[in-house]
C-alpha cells in the first residue's frame, strides 16, 4: 500500500529503495530478489576467503582466530541456523581487526553473512493461471527458493470465479452448473522435474504435517513448492468463516 507520509532523504541524501511486482510477475520478482542477495553473499565469501589466505602465513594469535572464524563460517555457508550463530562470532573478530584491508567492506554488508530463508507467497489464481509460466520457470532453476501457494480454489479477489484450481462439479461464477473438468494437478506437474520438494498441506486437517512440510521445504537445498488449502468466504461455507479449519479437515 502507499505510504501515509512522503519519503524523506537521510542525512547523506539517499532516497529509500522502492519496488513492487505485478500480480503475474510474483515468481520472477521473487527469484530476482534471491539472485541479487545470493550474488552479494558470494562476493562476501570470496572476500573472506581472500582475507583468510593473506593471513594464513602469519604466526599471530589474533590472525589465527580470524582465520578460524572465517573457515567455520565458510563451512556453514548454506545452513541458515549455523550461519546465524557463526556470523555473530565472525563479526566480533572482524571488528577487532577493522584496520585490515577489506574488513570494513565486509562489515558494511554483515547482514548478508546470514543465509536467509527466501519465500514467495501467492494465491492459486497466480500459481495455477496467470503466473504459472513464471512459477514453472522458478521451479526449473534449481535455486534454493520456497513457494507457498494459498489455494482457495477460486478467483477470490475478483469475486469467486471458477479457476484452474476449482475442483470438478464446484459451483462458482462462470460455472453456475458446476465446473465440467477436474482441478489442475499443480503438484504433480512440478514433481515431474525430479528435484523439487513438493507438499500439500491444510492446517485444519493436520497441523503437525503442515509444520513438518514447512520445515522440510526450508531445509531442502533447492526449489520447494507448498500448496496450502485455504477455504475463503467465496466457498459459501454455511457455518461461516469461523469454521474454515473444520472445512479443511472435511
Amino acid at each position: 500500500s502507499a505510504p501515509s507520509v512522503p519519503f524523506t532523504k537521510d542525512e547523506k541524501g539517499h532516497g529509500p529503495s522502492w519496488g513492487f511486482s505485478l500480480f503475474e510477475d510474483n515468481a520472477e520478482y521473487g527469484l530476482g530478489m534471491l539472485l541479487g542477495y545470493s550474488t552479494i553473499r558470494k562476493e562476501l565469501k570470496e572476500k573472506l576467503e581472500n582475507l583468510s589466505q593473506r593471513l594464513q602465513g602469519k604466526q599471530d594469535s589474533i590472525n589465527k582466530s580470524l582465520v578460524d572464524a572465517i573457515e567455520t563460517w565458510v563451512k556453514s555457508y548454506d545452513c541458515g541456523d549455523k550461519t546465524r550463530e557463526q556470523s555473530e562470532k565472525l563479526c566480533e573478530v572482524l571488528k577487532e581487526n577493522e584496520t585490515l584491508e577489506g574488513v570494513k567492506d565486509i562489515l558494511d554488508r554483515k547482514d548478508y553473512l546470514v543465509k536467509r530463508s527466501n519465500w514467495i507467497f501467492g494465491g492459486d489464481g497466480w500459481a495455477y493461471d496467470i503466473g504459472y509460466g513464471g512459477l514453472d520457470h522458478v521451479m526449473s532453476t534449481g535455486e534454493d527458493i520456497n513457494v507457498m501457494v494459498f489455494d482457495t480454489e477460486v478467483y477470490s479477489n475478483t469475486g469467486g470465479q471458477a479457476s484452474k484450481s476449482t475442483p470438478r462439479a464446484a459451483i462458482a461464477k462462470f460455472a453456475a452448473g458446476g465446473k465440467n473438468n477436474r482441478k489442475k494437478d499443480l503438484g504433480r506437474m512440478i514433481m515431474s522435474y525430479g528435484n523439487v520438494y513438493v507438499a500439500q498441506i491444510a492446517l485444519g486437517a493436520n497441523p503437525a504435517q503442515a509444520l513438518k512440510a514447512i520445515r522440510e521445504a526450508e531445509a531442502y537445498h533447492g526449489p520447494s513448492l507448498l500448496i496450502g488449502y485455504a477455504p475463503c468466504i467465496n466457498h459459501g461455507i454455511k457455518a461461516g468463516m469461523g469454521k474454515t479449519q473444520s472445512q479443511e479437515k472435511k
